[in-house]
């Protein structure tokens, strides 16, 4: 394994320099004037003291099996950090790195987002395709997204195991967001994720479960306002207009229909009958007054005493008639309003035939 150091540097830039010219000495201050280091398949574990390299700009330290983010304190014009395809398990020591701008950290063993307190620059981030234990997602520490969210631009989290991105409900820069790959199922807490996100342009959420909820991609253009491309297909304004108008009339219409919804309805909907019975039900609750069946009855005295009852209960036809006792026929019965109405007097047990309604 190899250790990252100052004379390490000073060796394979000797040995490039070598390959490019016939000079094979480098200049005294060579190291200390280099901007771009490039430091990847090398076979580095450890990121040794390199400080006489103190004007690096962008440092390309990927395919290598470096363990730990250490000793770069003394790099603070960096900008751009290629740490992807290593090892690492945890982001760290990166304080100093004040200008730091792209941050590139992908197939790794990261599994929380964190030590970005003081990136108050950094506009693209990549941490895709972690090596995380099953049962596990990766997340994102709030010092940290308090921080980065005010200035992140490009955001890579691609199959992590995620089933949520609500975390970046406060993106407000936010531009291009890939979200391949996860277990991102719930298409309303996405959309309104999705919604917080004001300078959202493109949007990646292929091989997650939402993808295949119904409207999906129509969901998606109708919360946004400036997404140019889903899932690698372009959006026309008129297509986005188009699922706005759209939206906004079914929330309207939805609106309309729950304020004409009567308490019968909501009574007979809590049910959960089928449609025959909430309708049977509904009219044995609330019947609209109308003609009501009169029934003489004696009473004890051997008075005859009126009785009504309402429409809904009248029963065209007499099915059964025993011992001077009406026999009423069963309410879920079909019926025909064409056929006479009957009343019963008690007192001579007569059938009376009225003219129909």
């Amino acid at each position: 394994m190899v250790k990252l150091t100052t004379a390490y540097v000073e060796k394979k830039c000797s040995q490039t320099q070598a390959s490019k010219s016939l000079t094979k000495e480098l200049k005294k201050d060579h190291l200390r004037k280099i901007t771009h280091l490039y430091m990847n398949d090398k076979f580095i574990n450890t990121i040794g003291n390199f400080a006489a390299c103190r004007n690096l700009r962008v440092v390309y330290l990927q395919n290598n099996c470096i363990t730990k983010i250490e000793n770069l304190h003394f790099a603070t014009n960096i900008t751009h950090l290629y740490l992807q395809h290593n090892n690492i398990s945890k982001i760290e020591n990166l304080n100093c790195l004040q200008n730091l701008t792209s941050l590139f950290l992908g197939y790794n063993n990261i599994s929380v987002v964190e030590g970005l307190e003081n990136a108050e620059n950094l506009t693209e981030l990549h941490v895709e395709r972690q090596n995380i234990s099953a049962g596990e997602s990766l997340c994102f520490d709030p010092r940290s997204c308090h921080t980065i969210a005010m200035s992140l631009k490009i955001l890579n989290i691609t199959g992590n195991q995620m089933t949520t991105i609500n975390e970046l409900s406060n993106f407000q820069m936010l531009e291009s967001l890939e979200a391949n790959n996860n277990y991102i199922e719930n298409i309303k807490d996405l959309t309104e994720t999705i919604k917080s996100l004001p300078k959202l342009e493109q949007l990646s959420l292929q091989d997650n479960p939402v993808t295949k909820c119904y409207r999906y991609r129509e969901n998606i253009i109708a919360n946004t306002d400036l997404l140019a491309c889903l899932d690698g297909k372009n959006i026309s304004p008129i297509s986005r207009r188009f699922m706005k108008k759209f939206q906004i009339e079914r929330h309207l219409q939805a609106t309309t229909t729950r304020s004409k919804m009567t308490l019968s309805d909501d009574i007979t909907n809590s049910l959960n009958l089928p449609p025959a019975f909430k309708r049977s039900v509904t009219r044995a609750i609330f019947q609209h007054p109308g003609p009501k069946l009169s029934i003489s009855v004696a009473s004890a005295s051997g008075e005859l005493q009126p009785q009504m009852f309402p429409s809904w209960a009248s029963v065209p036809t007499i099915r059964g008639f025993k011992d001077c006792h009406l026999t009423p026929r069963p309410l879920w019965k079909s019926s025909s309003r064409n056929k006479p109405r009957l009343t019963f007097s008690a007192s001579n047990a007569n059938i009376i035939e009225l003219p129909p309604l």
